[in-house]
């Protein structure tokens, strides 16, 4: 009677914790998921159509986390769902027990363009050259002015051109709005470097010798002349900044003066 009474007691324990197990399962499972939005501000109060697509493929993605214990799930792959949408990036989420899952993106916003090898698509990227999506032509997709096109810059310079981007919206406000191009252009002779050059929509380009060293110190040399010199100067022609043998910047300006 005894192992009788044990083996009751150890099954009704068993029961016991089971369904305990499966009321927190219950309680604790995630049923409600919110996506707050940070969107491009135009002067319009609703979203941009691409924006508005990727919050609906948003909400399907992370459905799929409904009914699944809050606790175990991972911040990654809610990252990962928001970031496989195009035009949002993720930014935060928060878990609020029992069951609720608060997520807030920001709109994506098209900064650079890259023209394929067959010319007949671009593919947008955002202010840090991360891809967006691909295009037909290269109309901003909110404004439908152009984006600044990207030429011979290779994939591993994308962080340069991202700091450099960063460089011009500081002292402009918008690069679209100030640079038509930012262009690679390999070195005559070997003894040199690659140069960087930056196709102004007034007209001048700007171009950084030796970009890889210095770059964001060469820039703002380079804006710091422009902003200087005379309107007629800035209509065509080019600038340059190198480093001089002493490691002292120079700015050579379109008539030939040095500064």
């Amino acid at each position: 009677m005894k192992y009788i009474r044990k083996a009751i007691v150890i099954i009704l324990a068993a029961v016991f914790i089971a369904a305990v197990a499966i009321g927190l399962s219950v309680i604790f499972a995630v049923r409600n998921i919110n996506v707050f939005r940070i969107d491009y501000q135009t002067g319009d109060s609703s979203p941009s159509e691409e924006f508005t697509g990727a919050l609906s493929r948003i909400e399907l993605s992370l459905s799929e986390f409904r009914g699944k214990a809050i606790a175990g799930v991972d911040e990654q792959d809610i990252a990962e769902a928001v970031n496989a949408s195009g035009y949002a990036e993720y930014v935060s989420c928060e878990k609020i027990y029992p069951c609720t899952i608060n997520v807030t993106v920001r709109e994506r916003v098209e900064v650079f363009s890259v023209l394929s090898e067959d010319g007949r698509s671009y593919s947008v990227l955002d202010g840090d050259c991360n891809y967006i999506a691909s295009k037909s032509s290269n109309e901003n997709n909110l404004d439908g002015s152009p984006n600044v096109l990207l030429q011979s810059v290779p994939r591993e310079d994308y962080g340069i051109v991202a700091s450099l981007a960063a460089t011009l919206e500081s002292e402009f406000s918008s690069v679209r709005a100030f640079a038509e191009s930012i262009t690679v252009v390999p070195a005559a002779i070997e003894a040199e470097e690659d140069a960087l050059c930056i196709k102004l929509r007034c007209g001048l380009t700007l171009e950084i010798r030796d970009y890889r060293n210095g770059c964001e110190e060469k820039a703002k040399a380079l804006i710091d002349a422009f902003k200087e010199m005379p309107d007629y100067l800035k209509l065509s022609g080019s600038m340059y900044c190198m480093a001089s043998g002493t490691g002292a910047l120079k700015v050579v300006l379109p008539d030939g003066s040095v500064v």
